[in-house]
């Protein structure tokens, strides 16, 4: 069955073996989407989550034949867009831009927060995954290569400066692994975001900084940030010189970073695999696959049966990884 044939859904719909008219109102009383879809971005406009959103939208509109507007709603380190969407019906209308650094670790920040990112979304698929590039200022400290700045930063312990977006931030847990696995110290600086805690990296004003590819590339391409080492499992061809951190001397840090759209727990699961199907049919887009690799993020496929297994193993582990690093309340 085709995605076309699958977004008709009426009460007798046969839907994957299972009977459309399991389906809650409104979805019963005309075909689905009859109106817009919306993404909620729980980040500031500018950021890896930011783009991402706004271009699988453009696939993800032509693939259910409504207009999918993207909406920024920051705040509480994503939680507050997050529970926007929890608290929106479930009538996957509301869809969540996800990152497996809010899904995973921010219950171990916000503890007693109403959002458990497990408990109440589901995922309909990845977008992208995005690798973070650690950068650093191209002359001031002198470092030319990853093993320079550990190196430095085993001379003069806790004289280093790294940037994050906060705590938890995938920025932080990078850079607080690095420190534990290569045996150095450096003082967290946490920015809003990356555009303010790259601009003081290029400064000269902090000293590293795992920064999203999406952003930085064209700042080392230019020459105005070094790059040190990529988090994927291949050098990118638009960063050729910059070494994976595996060559580095770290294959640990290997880890994906994968931005996901969710929807509230509570969406019927007929709707759900709607969903999937769509998005699954997205992220193949030429349009959209090449979009992304000019950017340097990467396109990623699963087959939607196999997604939320991925997504709760990977969160598994970057869990495990903050805790590892005292990731706690601040």
């Amino acid at each position: 069955m085709n995605i076309q044939d699958i977004t008709k859904i009426k009460r007798r719909t046969v839907l994957t073996g299972a009977v459309a008219s399991l389906l809650a109102p409104p979805l019963l009383a005309s075909p689905w989407p009859s109106r817009p879809v919306r993404i909620i971005v729980p980040f500031a406009a500018g950021g890896p989550g930011d783009f991402v959103a706004r271009m699988v939208a453009i696939p993800l509109s032509r693939v259910l034949g409504q207009s999918v507007i993207v909406e920024n709603k920051p705040g509480a380190g994503g939680n507050l867009g997050a529970q926007y969407v929890v608290d929106s019906e479930a009538n996957g209308y509301t869809l969540l831009l996800n990152t497996v650094g809010m899904h995973a670790v921010n219950p171990l920040l916000f503890p007693g927060a109403r959002l458990q990112p497990r408990r109440d979304l589901v995922a309909i698929g990845i977008a992208a995954m995005v690798p973070n590039v650690l950068v650093v200022h191209p002359t001031k400290l002198h470092v030319n290569t990853l093993a320079d700045l550990v190196e430095l930063g085993r001379q003069k312990p806790d004289n280093l400066t790294y940037a994050t977006y906060g705590a938890g931030s995938s920025p932080h847990i990078y850079g607080a692994l690095l420190q534990k696995a290569a045996g150095f110290s450096a003082v967290a600086v946490p920015y809003k975001g990356s555009a303010p805690a790259s601009t003081d990296v290029m400064a000269g004003q902090v000293d590293f900084l795992f920064d999203s590819m999406t952003t930085c590339v064209g700042k080392i391409q230019g020459g105005t940030l070094k790059g040190l080492a990529i988090t994927s499992e291949a050098r990118s061809p638009l960063l050729p010189d910059v070494p994976t951190l595996k060559e580095a001397g770290y294959p640990a840090l290997d880890l994906k970073f994968w931005l996901s759209l969710q929807v509230s727990a509570k969406t019927p699961p007929e709707l759900v695999e709607v969903l999937r199907q769509a998005m699954a049919r997205s992220v193949t887009d030429p349009q959209y696959t090449q979009g992304l690799i000019a950017r340097g993020a990467e396109p990623f496929q699963i087959d939607p049966a196999e997604l939320q297994a991925y997504v709760n193993r990977d969160a598994d582990r970057w869990e495990a990884l903050a805790r590892s690093i005292g990731i706690k309340p601040e």
